[in-house]
């Protein structure tokens, strides 16, 4: 209505709209530093006109709605971006952690004691009786092996670690995710009801978009009817759909005993999400404890299976500084009909057909017998079957059998020794060292175990008890046609310091040939790429991160001196809506006093 009661209702919307601005421009400033929060702006439009004799009269100002600053391409690239950034960083501090594990910056690393290895072998072949040389081998052997142990045992507590804090990531989703969901329906049945807008719910809901992303690679968008967010992860698995929550569980794997990630929707039905998991620190974790750990721990197991090997199948049929009344495996026999051929670690070395001697002494140390090993079959039963009778169509000094324990052992009689070497002029069979008889290394093993539930040799490796308990019994020469050592044969330990130049074909399946030098060096250069990559890739994403974390600040930031101005602005709009009212009451009084 025109004249002094329309002149008043245009000051009244406009002081509405002023007080309603500053408030706005208030929360902006209170929240300035709230994390996720988006700046909020007053929206305002022309209230219909009242038509008239000279034309449309205006009747103010009204608020329409309180909309916050937002981008949803730049909010979608920020949080693509945190779970790239996240990946990388989580990849990058476990990288770094596995680099300090093998320490080959210091100068114990592995390469630097398996040198020290064969360089005492080196001395012991040139003083093969010397006790000082001996010694001195067991000792290097001890830190080399204590090293494998303990690389192998850190690298596994290491690969827990990270999946229990895969397992502490799991539950923080799932935090995140059910309260999204919430927020979903809080948004809903506030915006549902008008033109009302749940700004600040909004921005929390963002917030923990963009957190759950710190965690995942996901996919997702709003539903316009009902302003709800649908949360994917990559490749379509839903985690959030509406108010509908889609939790994730923690369950053991049966045959690795680590964790797999489990999707489960309302019905219960579940789906194994491990492998399909991308970008995000939860992605970074698991491909570092299931590809990166899983890969080198077989690297060093095979570079550490091919050393025990090649070293032992030259001790086994060699002697050292005298020849021994009994011989005890240090592989444990499950049956006598265990297969040499198949049952064993290393099997696929047996030669069948292959053969072995045992020369026999008188307590004199002359000669008694040479007994040539050839059994009929392949089985443990069989090869003590073939030593018992070859023994006894002999004089019967020796007996082959499984000891109490289970382990394969061949003992002397009364006042007999004996010691053991290649059959001259045929292959070796390599049973001794498929058994761990008269060998250098010993590792934990027990026949007919199949070969997925084996422990890895590089937990147990150790050196020989006997030969820690006497170094004499390292094996350094070879026996000659005549069964005796002559004065400082050396074969077995010149041949054993050779292998460090040894090029073994298709060393560890890697379809290489290379020596045991070269291919733990090839290990050791692919930790430093995996930790170089990681470590590039994380500040590449970090610097990108920050680029659109910029973009979006400069659209839902809020800058203070920005606000200050608009606070200003409002002020004056206020006071002069006032005055307005003042001047309508100051006509209004003046034309009722007129009488």
């Amino acid at each position: 209505m025109p004249g002094l009661s329309g002149a008043l209702d245009i000051a009244r919307w406009s002081l509405y709209s002023s007080q309603l601005a500053i408030e706005v421009v208030g929360h902006n400033i209170a929240n300035a530093n709230t994390p996720g929060y988006s700046r909020q702006s007053l929206q305002v439009q022309a209230n219909i006109p009242i038509t008239m004799g000279p034309g449309q009269i205006g009747t103010g100002v009204k608020a329409t709605e309180v909309i916050r600053a937002y981008d949803t391409f730049i909010n979608k690239q920020v949080d693509l971006k945190t779970s790239q950034y996240y990946y990388w960083q989580a990849q990058n501090t476990a990288m770094e952690e596995i680099e300090t594990i093998f320490n080959e910056s210091d100068e114990y690393g592995l390469n630097a004691l398996m040198g020290e290895f064969w360089n005492a072998w080196g001395d012991l072949s040139n003083n093969p009786d010397g006790t000082a040389e001996r010694e001195s081998l067991i000792a290097k052997s001890g830190n080399m092996t204590q090293f494998i142990n303990d690389v192998d045992y850190n690298l596994r507590q290491y690969q827990r670690y990270l999946d229990s804090s895969i397992q502490g990531y799991v539950n923080q989703m799932n935090t995140i995710i059910s309260q999204i969901a919430d927020l979903n329906a809080q948004i809903t049945s506030i915006e549902v009801k008008g033109l009302i807008n749940a700004n600040d719910l909004r921005d929390k809901r963002d917030l923990l978009v963009e957190q759950l992303s710190e965690y995942v690679d996901i996919n997702y968008y709003e539903e316009e009817s009902s302003g709800q967010v649908m949360v994917y992860v990559l490749g379509g698995t839903p985690l959030v759909l509406g108010n509908s929550a889609y939790t994730l569980d923690c369950r053991q794997n049966a045959t690795t005993g680590l964790t797999d990630i489990i999707w489960m929707d309302q019905s219960g039905r579940t789906v194994n999400i491990t492998d399909k998991l991308e970008g995000g620190k939860l992605a970074g974790w698991v491909n570092v404890r299931d590809t990166k750990i899983d890969r080198y721990l077989g690297s060093l197991n095979s570079l550490v299976e091919e050393l025990v090997w090649q070293v032992n199948s030259l001790h086994s049929e060699g002697v050292g500084a005298a020849s021994v009344s009994s011989m005890t495996g240090t592989v444990q026999i499950s049956a006598l009909t265990d297969d040499l051929g198949s049952d064993f670690l290393f099997s696929d070395r047996f030669v069948p057909g292959g053969q072995f001697e045992v020369v026999v002494y008188d307590d004199a140390g002359e000669v008694a017998n040479t007994y040539i090993i050839d059994p009929a079959g392949t089985t443990i039963g069989d090869l003590i079957t073939e030593i018992n009778t070859e023994a006894a169509a002999g004089g019967g000094e020796i007996t082959a059998s499984l000891n109490a324990e289970g382990y394969f052992t061949i003992q002397a009689s009364g006042n007999h020794t004996f010691a053991v070497r290649s059959s001259l002029g045929a292959e070796s069979s390599n049973a001794l060292a498929i058994m761990g008889v008269n060998t250098f290394f010993t590792w934990s093993e027990e026949s007919g175990t199949p070969a997925s539930d084996r422990d890895d040799i590089t937990q147990t490796l150790g050196v020989s008890a006997d030969l820690l308990a006497d170094s004499g019994r390292i094996s350094t020469g070879y026996l000659d046609s005549n069964g005796k050592v002559a004065q400082g044969e050396n074969g077995v330990a010149l041949a054993v310091y050779s292998i460090q130049d040894k090029v073994i074909t298709n060393l560890g399946g890697s379809g290489r040939n290379t020596t045991l030098d070269a291919y733990y060096s090839s290990l050791i250069a692919e930790v430093g790429v995996d930790v170089q990559n990681a470590r590039t890739n994380e500040k590449y994403n970090a610097a990108l991160l920050d680029q659109y974390i910029g973009r979006k600040e400069s659209i839902t930031g809020v800058n203070l001196d920005e606000e200050s101005t608009e606070l200003l602005k409002y002020q004056y709009l206020w006071q002069a809506a006032a005055k307005l009212i003042s001047i309508c009451d100051e006509m209004m009084q003046s034309l009722l006093s007129i009488k």
